[in-house]
């Protein structure tokens, strides 16, 4: 019985330095419904109410569960091309084929232009 009741206390000793560890290392902009020194006395005042009290109703929503985690889980704004360091409005080109494709590019036009020609210039009979 003595073994089962000190385990019990460890627990409880445990949770309450993880919640005073918590309290301390919370961004104070953070903490709900009591500022942070708030949080802090009753959490050393009644250990264990304290604590449950913090873990419900004090803790930041998102928070994870390792004290003093920054990482509330926000959700990521969206990201646009234009906000890339590496984006330029100038269009910049480094394909090192520009030169074939823009002779292939001629070439489709100048099909197009003497198949227009050949048809009576009408642009609707070639399709």
């Amino acid at each position: 019985m003595l073994l089962g009741d000190s385990i019990i206390v460890l627990l409880f000793l445990g949770f309450w330095i993880w919640a005073l560890l918590d309290v301390i290392s919370t961004d104070g902009s953070t903490c709900r419904n009591l500022p942070k020194p708030m949080w802090i006395i009753l959490i050393v005042i009644l250990p264990l109410v304290g604590g449950i009290l913090w873990l419900l109703v004090g803790r930041p929503e998102k928070a994870h569960w390792r004290p003093g985690s920054s990482d509330y889980a926000a959700p990521r704004q969206p990201v646009g091309l234009e906000d890339s360091p590496r984006y330029s409005p100038l269009p910049i080109i480094t394909d090192r084929r520009s030169k074939e494709l823009d002779a292939e590019l001629e070439r489709w036009e100048r099909e197009q232009r003497e198949g227009g020609k050949s048809t009576g210039g009408d642009p609707e009979a070639s399709l």
